[in-house]
């Protein structure tokens, strides 16, 4: 990581190539789930090209902002860098026709328009796909392209209260479901369309041909929390014996002084937290004894563990879950996380100086290649920052530009 922070007037740093290096990406996202998907193909080393409206991503005005700084909130800091700008207007036909021509030289175009808007502005697949028939094109939208839902407005929340996602995160006393405080759908949407590209690209490599992609928020959704969670939903018919879902099962606990995480799958664990706990008798009891029985009986195992750990303070309680491997964590405050020791050692966070919105923080890239490196060469670009730059590249003249 070492030369990002001579990254001061945004220009691309002296590194490795990487492993999407030469494939070019036109965007036209907002809000979190293409940008981010995005966002880590540029990463990867994509020339990634983001399309905005006039007034720009609404991210822009989201989150934290700097004192007399606009349009770059923390938001749009934290999915857009490694991007280029440029602000159409894609009503009018001469910007429009910019996208178009722009859309034939890239490899991958990425939107995530509601459905069936691209094709009626004109930046539809089959717009795209005239002018470079082996096009990857990229739909993202919140419940499928289809059904009596399909054209409503969609966020995070939405596909969390369809999905199931609201109702399993229930309060274990009052069974108030809830959302989880994160737009987790959108994310793991944003992941999905990452690995969907770089798959159509290697099969681009290996056939010639392009393809329309198509994912939706609610089947992501569905994937990502049908696996542990769904198991009560997965077997059919009245032969099936009930073995309880680790949604049953709470892991964040009150001590004397603040709280603590503890969970346990294997009966190992189990019997080595309860050592810890001073309740050695639990692994014995029968309604504990096994895997099952213990999701099952979830809300007594809760209570009895809830009641030990209230006795002692925090400090008292880690490095003794620690001596038997148990599967424990302190809970961090968002602003504990720069300074917790093991996200210092592996270089988790960065920090750069933004040229107009200053010092920030934010994740490095996820995954570390050994030969092609992932990592910052261009901050988050201001609002049409690489107008010209852009336009010039594709041979393009505006008529507002004249």
């Amino acid at each position: 990581m070492s030369g990002l922070d001579d990254l001061a007037e945004g220009r691309p740093g002296p590194h490795r190539l990487g492993p999407l290096a030469g494939y070019r990406i036109l965007e036209f996202g907002t809000n979190l789930t293409a940008p981010m998907a995005t966002m880590l193909m540029g990463d990867q080393g994509a020339d990634v090209i983001k399309v905005e409206p006039i007034r720009g991503d609404q991210l822009r005005s989201s989150g934290d902002q700097r004192s007399g700084v606009s349009n770059m909130g923390a938001m749009f800091l934290n999915a857009n860098r490694n991007k280029r700008s440029i602000a159409l207007d894609l009503k009018r036909a001469d910007h429009l026709d910019a996208a178009l021509r722009i859309a034939g030289q890239c490899d991958v175009v990425v939107q995530n328009f509601r459905p069936g808007v691209a094709d009626r502005i004109g930046i539809g697949y089959e717009a795209a796909a005239r002018l470079r028939p082996d096009i990857i094109y990229v739909s993202i939208d919140g419940l499928g392209d289809s059904g009596p839902e399909a054209n409503r407005r969609v966020y995070d929340i939405v596909v969390q209260g369809i999905a199931g996602i609201a109702a399993v995160q229930a309060d274990n006393v009052t069974g108030a479901p809830t959302t989880i405080r994160s737009a987790i759908v959108d994310k793991a949407t944003a992941l999905v369309v990452w690995q969907a590209v770089t798959a159509a690209l290697l099969a681009r490599e290996r056939t010639g041909q392009g393809q329309h992609i198509r994912v939706s928020m609610l089947n992501v959704a569905l994937s990502f929390i049908w696996p542990e969670v769904m198991s009560s939903s997965t077997l059919i018919g009245d032969d099936v014996v009930v073995g309880g879902s680790m949604a049953s099962v709470r892991y964040c606990f009150a001590t004397a002084d603040g709280h603590i995480l503890v969970g346990f799958v294997t009966d190992e664990e189990f019997t080595g937290v309860c050592q810890v706990l001073g309740r050695p008798d639990l692994p014995g009891d029968p309604r504990f004894d096994v895997l099952s029985k213990r999701f099952a009986n979830a809300s007594e195992l809760n209570a009895i563990v809830g009641a030990c750990l209230l006795r002692r303070p925090t400090a008292y309680w880690l490095p003794r879950l620690r001596a038997v491997d148990a599967v424990y964590a302190p809970i961090n405050r968002p602003d504990d996380l720069a300074a917790d020791p093991q996200i210092m050692a592996i270089g988790a966070l960065m920090e750069h100086d933004h040229p107009a919105a200053g010092r920030y923080r934010q994740p490095v890239h996820p995954i570390r290649f050994s030969d092609t490196p992932a990592h910052l060469h261009r901050h988050a670009p201001m609002l049409d920052a690489d107008h010209d730059e852009i336009l010039a590249e594709f041979g393009i003249r505006l008529a507002s530009d004249a």
